[in-house]
């Protein structure tokens, strides 16, 4: 025979859809039909409020998520106004006041970076041309060993995130802003050719306290793999600070998703939205320390040979995406609806569990007070 508490459990898994006990004491005061009536308009009033809570929930992660993606947004919507090219240069000599180093803004230091000193020989060439190219500057190979060296002795609250990046070219990239900020000069990718000495002369001819030259790419923002600076400047500044920052926010996926950790984390995505931060807090757009280049007036300068070394198979699908930004939002947007909506089912699911089991508990205390 079956005993009360395995009736009572069995009630309680049962689904929710149940119709109410007979109960003679209810007769009094409620007919069958409003009983009916009621439970059509709280089932249809607590779908109304399941929509509502779904609505607001989208409505915040909708927020948090435009409050995150602002500064890429921004960078897209803004990028002819932030980074369009404005430096145009000239074919001439190098006038004699510029000669002198007393004058110079931006010290004459090519800095390189290598994982040791063994050049692979694919670049060989490559760096033999630009120290050709700049043999009246100083010459600085920052290989894995000596950056870190140079982190441990001036910046030593940033080799936890050194030490823990998943990958060597973020290292490499995190170093070029740190020599940059503090040495100041030029930084050229390995995979550079270079045909001649880039006139730094012409962008340093002016009364700005700091002078930054950076090259501008697609789909937005600028390059990491030519950059000019001036000692301290203040947007690299910035960047050395936020790498920490960035590293965190991509550390958990970094190995899922390589291409975009590396360049959200210290690549050109990286720099470009710091960069962004910098000028928008400027009193003037393009600021007069910081200066924007196209490719096609570096043509007589150098060669860009693209070994991309660093790519990984996600590489390329991010690679043909590189000119089409509008695909970017294209494809945001379908994510963005397809997460939500599988969100919305997820938490339909658990509502819906929830009242189950409200009900359920009603429904047995009612029974017991039968029983």
């Amino acid at each position: 025979m079956i005993t009360i508490w395995q009736y009572l459990r069995r009630l309680a898994t049962s689904l929710v859809n149940y119709d109410a006990p007979y109960d003679e004491e209810r007769l009094e005061w409620e007919p069958r039909f409003f009983r009916g009536w009621s439970r059509k308009y709280l089932k249809s009033a607590r779908l109304g409020r399941a929509a509502v809570y779904l609505l607001l929930i989208d409505l915040v992660i909708f927020g948090l998520l435009l409050h995150t993606l602002h500064p890429l947004i921004t960078l897209l919507r803004r990028n002819e106004v932030l980074f369009r090219p404005q430096v145009t240069l000239t074919r001439h000599g190098t006038p004699r006041i510029f000669n002198r180093p007393d004058r110079y803004k931006v010290p004459r230091i090519l800095h390189q970076t290598c994982a040791n000193e063994t050049i692979p020989d694919a670049w060989v060439h490559s760096q033999r041309s630009c120290i050709n190219a700049y043999s009246d500057f100083e010459y600085k190979l920052w290989t894995d060993e000596r950056a870190r060296d140079f982190l441990s002795s001036e910046y030593p609250w940033f080799l936890d995130t050194w030490d823990n990046y998943a990958f060597p070219i973020q290292r490499a990239d995190s170093i070029r802003y740190f020599v940059l900020y503090h040495y100041g000069g030029i930084y050229l990718d390995m995979d550079t050719f270079c045909n001649e000495a880039f006139p730094i002369h012409q962008i340093e001819s002016d009364t700005a306290a700091h002078t930054a030259l950076f090259e501008a790419t697609l789909p937005t923002g600028v390059t990491n793999d030519f950059m000019i600076s001036s000692v301290r400047h203040p947007a690299f500044a910035a960047a050395i600070s936020q790498l920490p920052g960035f590293h965190r926010i991509t550390r958990l996926w970094a190995r899922l998703q390589p291409y975009c950790a590396i360049m959200i984390s210290s690549g050109p995505l990286f720099l470009s939205l710091v960069v962004e931060d910098y000028l928008l807090v400027q009193p003037l757009i393009p600021s007069p320390t910081v200066k924007v280049i196209s490719s096609s007036q570096l043509i007589p300068y150098m060669t860009d040979l693209e070994s991309a070394t660093w790519h990984r198979e996600d590489a390329q699908a991010f690679m043909w995406l590189g000119d089409k930004p509008w695909a970017w939002f294209g494809l945001g947007v379908v994510g963005l609806v397809a997460c939500i909506y599988v969100l919305n089912r997820v938490l339909l699911v658990v509502w819906r569990a929830f009242l189950g089991t409200v009900h359920s508990t009603s429904y047995l205390t009612k029974v017991a007070k039968l029983l």
